[in-house]
């Protein structure tokens, strides 16, 4: 198994970083108590919430920061590749998980929204990520070319669109879609500022990254501490409440440039980066697949009365660890056979590229 010299360790660096932390985060949902006082956990599961940041922004530096479509045509064989590696995968877990939803509950509901909950991700709690991906990919033409020729307005744009524009347009959304429609609409709003963070780091890489290299571990304690503080409260005085709005986007957008620092820091050796790669490129393959062990595990747990496990650390450390390599392997042997590799977004006739899909390109393979 050879690296691929187009590919870069450091996003498959971020791409893994960023798959374990989303199963950590669903695997820790069976902490969240509404109304629950702050915890150690609570605060640990927040600041694993920049795994989804972490996809966007990668997504954004391999498209929105390398595209150089000039036509139709050329966009027109960008999308055709995207709704084969995305759309495709999307719309079969989509009916996976509808399938489940159904059996759990009333088929009668979900049956009857599946257009809209197709539409939006809703179909179960974790693939919003993708139409709202998709909705990025349409809108490359655009947002590709202001970032190439105005970066820090463009990502300026973005973050005040994020701290201004959320709720007169999921106000809007509510009263065309409903709800989930919202939800979708938040979303987007939300991580559009990754994507063109992303995307501006592509862009200003070779200025910036001796400084994220530098000051990797100031930005994420920098940003922990904001988020932490917004838990806390720290922010809800009367005379900080214009700041309040910027912690959370902050925090985040801090703590995503600190990893890109951290990731691009690390020097491989080439059969290190062959293997991060050939994981990197199983993510996409993890994301979709995760719940469906993550509830297993839970139910499992839950039959068998040793539901006490989940109050010791421990366990939640082996939960997560036991769901990410068995989605890891069985994303691994879907990508073995060209009739399933579609399902996580692969090509397995292919050698590996870099920036093909958002989490990675084809299945890796031992190149001669």
């Amino acid at each position: 198994m050879t690296q691929n010299p187009a590919r870069e360790s450091g996003y498959d660096l971020m791409r893994l970083c960023a798959m374990v932390a989303v199963v950590a985060t669903h695997v820790l949902m069976v902490y969240r108590v509404p109304g629950a006082p702050v915890s150690a956990v609570s605060l640990i599961d927040m600041l694993l919430h920049f795994a989804v940041p972490v996809f966007f922004f990668v997504s954004g530096a391999l498209v929105w920061g390398r595209y150089k479509g000039r036509g139709a045509t050329e966009y027109g064989f960008f999308l055709r590749r995207r709704a084969i590696t995305i759309a495709a995968p999307y719309v079969a877990w989509s009916a996976l998980y509808l399938a489940i939803a159904s059996f759990r509950g009333d088929w009668v509901y979900w049956v009857t929204r599946t257009p809209m909950l197709m539409l939006t991700g809703k179909a179960w709690y974790h693939l919003y990520f993708v139409p709202v991906l998709l909705l990025f990919y349409l809108l490359t033409p655009i947002a590709a070319p202001l970032v190439s020729r105005w970066p820090e307005v463009a990502v300026a744009a973005a973050f005040l669109a994020r701290l201004t524009l959320v709720q007169p347009v999921t106000e809007l959304a509510a009263q065309i879609g409903g709800p989930m429609l919202v939800t979708f609409t938040a979303t987007a709003v939300t991580h559009l500022s990754l994507m063109v963070l992303g995307a501006w780091f592509a862009r200003r890489r070779t200025t910036v990254l001796p400084i994220l290299s530098t000051w990797w571990p100031a930005l994420i304690l920098l940003g922990a501490a904001l988020l932490i503080g917004k838990a806390l409260s720290a922010f809800d005085a009367a005379s900080l409440r214009l700041l309040a709005r910027t912690v959370i986007p902050l925090g985040m957008a801090l703590i995503v440039l600190g990893l890109t620092g951290a990731a691009f820091r690390m020097r491989l050796s080439s059969r290190h980066a062959a293997v991060s790669a050939e994981l990197a490129a199983y993510s996409f393959g993890v994301y979709f697949i995760h719940p469906v062990f993550v509830l297993a595990w839970s139910a499992v747990v839950t039959a068998t009365g040793a539901s006490l496990l989940w109050n010791s650390a421990w366990f939640a450390v082996l939960s997560v660890s036991a769901i990410t390599a068995v989605s890891l392997a069985v994303s691994a042997l879907l990508c073995r056979n060209r009739f399933t590799a579609w399902l996580i977004g692969r090509d397995a006739g292919k050698r590996t590229q870099g920036g093909a899909t958002p989490l990675s390109s084809s299945c890796p393979r031992t190149e001669t």
